[in-house]
């Protein structure tokens, strides 16, 4: 029989565990199934100036990252900037 005595509720959960260590009942835990799902990407293809793409490449070298990465990076703050309430990472 486990020594982790059932909770009824997330307030008794948090008091349980603010008061004694996972270490304590080690044999009372088991591994928890995990998987990872990498979200699918999808290719966009843009049109733009040479001269444009020139000045991605040079800012994207100055800090150090691909110029399509910074490109993405500038499409996702303006996402998320319109529309806040967005996760962009799970989708």
């Amino acid at each position: 029989m486990s020594k982790i005595p059932k909770f009824k509720s997330d307030k008794e959960i948090r008091e349980f565990w603010n008061k004694h260590s996972l270490s304590d009942y080690e044999e009372d835990l088991k591994p928890a199934p995990l998987s990872f799902h990498k979200p699918r990407k999808e290719v966009v293809t843009l049109r733009l100036d040479r001269s444009v793409v020139t000045k991605l490449k040079t800012m994207a070298k100055k800090i150090g990252i691909g110029y399509s990465s910074l490109a993405r990076m500038w499409v996702m703050e303006k996402i998320e900037k319109e529309l806040p309430h967005t996760s962009l990472q799970h989708h």
